[in-house]
């Protein structure tokens, strides 16, 4: 399933995404049987735990967090991904929202392809404007994990979160906690 997905088409314009209504969230969630999940990401401080889809259209987006190119790997260069703030109180652990309230530097972040599990630690939480895409470009000799969402403006901010790659396991070889971290998600859905 997976390796199906890596090879699916995606869309990668990052200006066709917008925020949400809810009403769109809804209709998002009729749509939802066509996502194909590459991966899954956790920051596990702060209770975030997603899949992964290819690009970054408004479904994945809702439901999970998606990949900002097309070429990138797990565990090399400046892997990117976004997903969506959602506003409110109730809302404070939905998709990346807990980014924003509670990312701190020093906390785990790891991505799976369900093969390995690549730890980084958070380096950097930072607010930026909205066209400061060289958040995301490759550093020299450096694997880093960028997450990115919106702030509570929503058009002039964009929270990121920075790690640089600690450790590679095997899926079976990694610890149960580190393991256990993707098994609950905070899609909207499930808050």
């Amino acid at each position: 399933m997976v390796a199906k997905a890596k090879t699916a088409k995606a869309n990668y314009d990052w200006k066709s995404v917008k925020s949400l209504t809810a009403q769109e969230m809804i209709n998002a969630r009729l749509h939802a049987g066509k996502l194909r999940y590459i991966g899954m990401v956790s920051v596990p401080e702060i209770g975030l735990s997603l899949p992964i889809s290819k690009g970054v259209n408004d479904i994945a987006l809702t439901f999970g967090a998606g990949t900002l190119y097309p070429d990138q790997v797990m565990g090399k260069n400046n892997y990117s991904l976004a997903s969506h703030f959602v506003q409110g109180s109730s809302n404070k652990k939905v998709l990346f929202s807990p980014i924003y309230y509670e990312g701190k530097t020093g906390q785990h972040m790891y991505l799976t392809d369900m093969s390995k599990i690549y730890s980084y630690q958070a380096t950097s939480v930072k607010v930026v404007q909205p066209t400061a895409v060289e958040v995301t470009y490759n550093q020299p000799n450096k694997n880093q994990l960028t997450l990115i969402t919106c702030d509570y403006t929503a058009e002039r901010g964009r929270v990121v979160m920075q790690g640089d790659l600690k450790q590679v396991y095997t899926w079976h070889d990694a610890p149960k906690e580190i393991r256990d971290s993707f098994s609950h998600t905070n899609e909207w859905h499930k808050s």
